[in-house]
């Protein structure tokens, strides 16, 4: 009997262990992170949480707290960009805080289960997630293409510096675009959390958006400006005599394409197993294999070198890579920033324009007219009749009278 309730003691206090969970605040970015009030609203017995708007206080490096559940904030309109909140325990009332500042806590006894975090909130405290989630990073992308800005600028006006030029620029162009590619390989878009509207609401995300859309333009435009600086005096702009980008352009945005499309045809054909990868792999090989085998024909016969013209290749698929990611990333940050309001916007227009025009009262077409009412509270459309009337009235009293 005695071991049966020890076992029993053993078994009850394993279910509470394995119910408490224990998170250390790592802050991604400061020392703080921001704790604000949450609603708890019980549907059909389930419970579902939503932020508040009230900031409680700030949690700070070190700090522990229990973890309850997750939620993801997504404000009036889902934008494709929510984010990831953690309820959290703290005093015996429940509060929120975003997920991605926590880190499941050693203190957890054997056997708890994380039932907070996700594989996005553990990445983003490994090095690569540290490295990307601070702006340093970004930064540099910047001063890069700055830099490419700059050699461009010098590189016409002196023909020392244009040497040093024909080799620093694509080096600083790849080193930037394999850097974007880098941060989107470990975030995915999260990797634009800098310009976040969630984070940092609309103006505070508009001011970042402007500088990135100018860097990304230019990013997109930096190999025509190259072109002058590689192929010389004798470059005069045309488009078929500079660099060849557009096959395989078409080649790598045609890829993914191809791959589904050859994925369905297999699948209807009844083909499975290691027949459909390869036949799926050979497709892939060949949607990729024909514009950059043209563009790098090109560039061979552009530079007179099969050498100069395979790095010239490598240098512009990576390149293309890059302007892929940094094009995709402005339009999700601007996408995010302006679809609530341009959907609030068509609301208020149909709204307006599905309104009934007013009957009365003034505004729009109504035509007003003077009523003149006689001595019987009688009303006349012109102050004759109304004075022909009170005239018979008068008539009428009199002759009762008499």
């Amino acid at each position: 009997m005695k071991k049966a309730i020890n076992l029993l003691m053993l078994l009850l206090l394993y279910v509470v262990a394995a119910s408490a969970q224990k998170y250390d605040v790592k802050c991604l970015r400061g020392d703080s992170v921001a704790v604000y009030d949450v609603v708890e609203t019980i549907r059909s017995e389930d419970t579902y949480y939503s932020k508040g708007e009230k900031l409680v206080f700030y949690l700070h490096d070190g700090d522990q707290v229990e973890g309850v559940d997750k939620f993801y904030y997504k404000g009036v309109i889902d934008t494709g960009g929510s984010i990831g909140y953690a309820v959290i325990q703290k005093g015996g009332k429940k509060y929120c805080t975003l997920s991605e500042n926590l880190v499941f806590s050693k203190d957890n006894p054997e056997g708890v289960e994380d039932k907070v975090l996700t594989k996005s909130d553990e990445l983003a405290h490994t090095i690569q997630g540290r490295i990307f989630n601070s702006i340093i990073p970004y930064i540099i992308i910047a001063l890069l293409f700055l830099g490419v800005m700059v050699l461009n600028i010098l590189a016409m006006r002196s023909k020392k510096i244009r040497s040093i030029a024909v080799v620093a620029i694509p080096a600083c162009i790849m080193a930037g675009t394999l850097l974007e590619i880098w941060a989107y390989s470990v975030l995915g878009t999260n990797c634009f959390w800098w310009c976040d509207k969630n984070r940092y609401g609309f103006f505070g995300s508009l001011l970042r958006i402007i500088p990135f859309g100018l860097i990304v333009f230019y990013q997109v435009m930096s190999i025509k400006f190259y072109e002058p600086v590689i192929l010389g005096e004798a470059f005069d702009g045309d488009v078929h005599d500079g660099i060849s980008v557009k096959p395989a352009l078409i080649s790598i945005l045609a890829a993914l394409p191809v791959v589904i499309v050859s994925a369905l045809i297999f699948e209807f054909l009844g083909l499975s197993g290691w027949v459909e990868s390869l036949l799926i792999l050979v497709s892939l090989l060949l949607a990729l294999g024909i514009g950059v085998f043209l563009s790098l024909k090109r560039n061979i016969e552009l530079m007179k070198s099969k050498k100069l013209g395979l790095l010239l290749t490598l240098f512009t698929i990576v390149y293309i890579l890059g302007c892929i990611v940094a094009v995709w990333g402005l339009v999700v940050v601007i996408f995010k920033l302006i679809i609530q309001i341009l959907i609030v916007g068509v609301i208020i227009g149909f709204v307006l324009y599905a309104m009934p025009e007013p009957k009365g009262g003034g505004g729009g077409n109504v035509t007003y007219r003077t009523v003149y009412y006689d001595e019987d509270n009688k009303a006349h459309d012109s102050a004759y009749a109304c004075d022909k009337a009170n005239e018979e009235i008068a008539k009428r009293e009199a002759g009762k009278h008499n």
